[in-house]
């Protein structure tokens, strides 16, 4: 009987059976600990999860799609219809700590928003390229219109397929986790694309709008902009001056406040590591006075672009040495949130000119690994790390999303948070995405997702009043989402 029973058992099935049950055991394990601060609720949950990433992860298996080894292009669908990730997608989010302009609302919603101003226009001119890009949009007086340009409603009616073509120049995908790009180049390329549109003030202030709600829809409450400051204009002004964009983003927030009292915004004022150590000394002493101006606005500074090709933290040195000169001057401080270690190689030392500057947050700290003494000087000093997984692959630094840094950071218990760094440039809004892609590649407990979302407003620029009354939101939303959830 027992002989015949083994023989018609499944062999296959009964390796599925002992794989499920392997992964369930050592994740219990694993995790004891972990979860022996949880409520019994998230302890459920935390079990609920993990069943639902074991079946997923045995299904791709089964259907040989290589889950990992995937681009986040081409998961995009697959994350989409997976039952985790219409967890995820409730699950409160905190804030989203690391964002940029100009990649905040979706390429999709805002073609079909420019495509609505009848003074739009796009770059068609492949050929020649020297002065515009294909596919950069801008606004022209009727009889100021350069060659190669055409309005953007005639291009889109001309060719079915023009806003496909049109947004694939907006936004940067990796089709290929081997493939040779200068991403970087691209990545700035999107932005050279829509920046002056950005500037156009009606645009600009539904754009931001349009951003902040895709956010608020994905449980994010609180959102803080590395903002670099353009000039906005309008048919009835060229050059408004900066404090404009401040005033419109406050008009924007108390707006969306009405209906999401829980949303808040911040601006950490933002310039180029490429730029000469005087023009960013300019900046910073700007950054000063908007500070001044509005000081629960504008709550730090920050300096961005390519650290292959920009110049280091230690370049800067001297400016970071006068900000209490700048303090006393005007009589507020401005802390950094440097951008450093962008980078997978141990030969970009970045990241170790970082204690050159008292700095809160850093940005991406890819390679902060290999420097040991200081990971450990970031740890003691309680400094968070903003990562952006999907931004990371698409940009080439994290291929297998299972080797990111992160891992390691958390391993040895470093402070961080998830973010989404330029959604609208890589395809996709909200920050349930990247939460997801962490989840399966770090193989994370709901224990740690709890404390990625609570960093979040930890170690936010909110002031002590509004962190208190941000905190107590989330600790709400948090429970109500664990209940539902189960």
């Amino acid at each position: 009987m027992t002989m015949m029973m083994v023989k018609k058992f499944n062999p296959k099935k009964l390796r599925q059976i002992l794989s499920l049950f392997s992964v369930i055991s050592i994740h219990l394990f694993l995790n004891a600990q972990n979860t022996a601060s949880l409520s019994k609720e998230e302890v459920l949950l935390d079990q609920k999860l993990n069943k639902i990433k074991v079946e997923m992860l045995q299904q791709a298996e089964k259907d040989k799609f290589p889950i990992y080894n995937t681009t986040f292009s081409t998961l995009k669908p697959f994350i989409e219809t997976s039952e985790l990730y219409k967890t995820i997608q409730k699950m409160p989010k905190g804030a989203l700590l690391h964002s940029h302009s100009g990649g905040v609302a979706n390429a999709e919603w805002l073609i079909n928003k420019a495509s609505e101003c009848d003074n739009c226009y796009v770059f068609t001119d492949e050929l020649n390229q020297k002065t515009y890009l294909a596919g950069q949009l801008m606004i022209f007086k009727t009889n100021e219109v350069p060659t190669g340009f055409v309005k953007l409603k005639d291009y889109l009616s001309s060719d079915p397929n023009a806003k496909e073509k049109l947004h694939q120049l907006l936004t940067l995908k990796r089709n290929n986790l081997s493939e040779y790009i200068d991403y970087w180049v691209e990545f700035e390329k999107r932005f050279q694309r829509i920046g002056s549109l950005l500037n156009y003030r009606p645009i600009f202030k539904e754009y931001y709008k349009e951003g902040f709600l895709e956010l608020l829809k994905d449980n994010v409450q609180h959102v803080e902009i590395r903002y670099i400051f353009g000039q906005l204009y309008d048919e009835q002004k060229q050059d408004y001056p900066i404090e404009t964009a401040v005033l419109d983003l406050k008009e924007i927030e108390r707006e969306i406040q009405k209906t999401h009292p829980e949303f808040t915004l911040k601006l950490i004022y933002t310039s180029l590591k490429f730029l000469d150590k005087n023009i960013v000394e300019k900046e910073l002493e700007k950054a000063y006075q908007l500070k001044k101006q509005y000081p629960d606005f504008i709550t730090g500074f920050d300096l961005v672009a390519d650290e292959a090709t920009g110049n280091t933290v230690g370049y800067f040195s001297p400016l970071w040495k006068n900000m209490k000169n700048l303090e006393k001057k005007y009589g507020v401080k401005i802390p950094l949130y440097l951008h450093a270690g962008e980078s997978c190689s141990i030969y970009n030392k970045n990241i170790s000119e970082i204690p050159l500057a008292d700095n809160k947050r850093i940005g991406h700290a890819l390679n902060l690994i290999y420097f040991p003494s200081l990971m450990e000087k970031v740890k003691q000093q309680q400094n968070l790390i903003e990562i952006s997984p999907i931004s990371n692959q698409i940009l080439g630094y994290v291929s297998d999303l299972r080797n990111h840094p992160a891992r390691v950071l958390l391993a040895n218990n470093v402070n961080l948070s998830i973010n989404s760094d330029d959604p609208g440039v890589f395809g996709y809004d909200g920050l349930s995405y990247d939460f997801w892609m962490a989840y399966l590649n770090w193989d994370l407990t709901v224990k740690d997702l709890k404390k990625l979302v609570f960093n979040s407003i930890d170690f936010s620029t909110l002031n002590k009043d509004e962190k208190t009354k941000a905190r107590k939101h989330l600790e709400k939303e948090w429970s109500d989402f664990v209940k539902k959830s189960l």
